[in-house]
């Protein structure tokens, strides 16, 4: 249904349409390159909900112990934990949990990606009926899990997540005193409504009507016009319950208020090329933050890129696929700004506190 299509495209972190979700690869698909300072462990977490995630830990083994630690949040889509939606080519190329693992786990730092809720060897789901809320609570388990382990620094944990994964980071940062560091990736900061709106109006500047709009349109009837029909139908399907629990947290909770209570260091990185959310979302969430406190807030904005985090001229999300056959890497200016970023806040190269 092309209306459905439209809805969807919402946050679409890497393409709309059918997608054949990763399998459940074994742990030697996830392994290191055979000269990295690192070891891979796969490893299985029961949630308090009672499914199990799977994941790798990747263990520095030039690093003092015990290590300090950083939990990668994926984005909204069902996603591996290398933040691959699918097993389709030229798009699973596309592996930035993999390279930030990589980057990270060779300056000291260990790292805990896991698979989403019923994607690759994950249990539970289906993630399109799971809140940000309950996700939430998946990424705390894997905290749980690191804070147990002896060869990592309990008080040394850090999150890092991208788009939706972003303000999970800020949502469990806001409640959580043990996180000493936060890195968010294209965060957005006002109730999802506003980013839907957003992100429609690019639907419309880009020519893309359902059939029905372009008779309205045919018939003298205004862009604007045609915007507010569909954000009013969509509003009402929302609120008959037809899109489910995840959209209608989503479209009502407020980021920038929880993230006033984040009181840990935060590095905010956004791309000006964004579509998705889009670039100013990053001043507001440093904003909201200062605004209750917080002297450690550094904000990135990184010119030419798009919500993917990659070079791109325009950022159009309904052009990723095209993008991807091509361009598939997050520079590694990009991955050492973070990595430098995290060394110094989670002090790994300076031993335990």
């Amino acid at each position: 249904m092309v209306r459905r299509a439209l809805a969807v495209s919402l946050l679409s972190v890497l393409l709309g349409g059918c997608t054949t979700s990763p399998p459940c690869y074994p742990p030697a698909y996830f392994a290191p390159p055979p000269e990295a300072p690192y070891l891979a462990e796969d490893i299985r977490i029961t949630t308090e909900a009672g499914h199990v995630l799977a994941g790798t830990l990747t263990l520095p083994t030039d690093a003092e112990r015990p290590l300090p630690a950083v939990v990668l949040i994926s984005g909204s889509h069902a996603q591996n934990r290398d933040h691959v939606a699918t097993n389709r080519t030229p798009i699973n190329a596309y592996r930035p949990f993999r390279q930030l693992a990589d980057a990270l786990s060779r300056r000291g730092i260990a790292v805990l990606r896991m698979d989403d809720r019923g994607v690759g060897c994950s249990g539970g789901g289906p993630l399109a009926q799971v809140t940000a809320s309950e996700r939430a609570d998946d990424t705390r388990a894997g905290l749980e899990f690191l804070a147990l382990r002896r060869d990592v620094a309990a008080r040394r944990l850090g999150l890092l997540g991208l788009s939706e994964g972003a303000n999970i980071a800020l949502l469990i940062a806001a409640t959580d005193p043990s996180i000493e560091a936060i890195v968010t990736l294209a965060a957005s900061a006002t109730p999802g409504w506003d980013v839907y709106v957003s992100q429609q109006r690019l639907l419309v500047q880009n020519d893309i009507f359902t059939d029905r709009e372009r008779e309205r349109l045919a018939a003298g009837v205004d862009t604007e016009t045609v915007l507010a029909e569909r954000t009013r139908r969509f509003r009402r399907e929302v609120a008959q319950g037809k899109w489910g629990p995840w959209w209608q947290q989503f479209l009502e909770i407020d980021p920038s208020v929880y993230a006033r209570d984040v009181t840990c260091p935060a590095l905010i990185l956004h791309g000006d090329r964004d579509s998705n959310v889009p670039v100013a979302h990053a001043e507001l969430i440093a904003d909201a933050m200062r605004s209750g406190g917080n002297e450690d807030v550094t904000v990135e904005i990184l010119a030419g890129h798009n919500h993917l985090f990659l070079e791109d001229p325009d950022g159009f999300f309904r052009r990723y696929e095209e993008l991807l056959s091509h361009t598939n890497q997050v520079s590694e200016e990009i991955l050492a700004l973070i990595a430098d970023w995290l060394v110094q806040h989670l002090r790994s190269e300076a031993g335990p506190r």
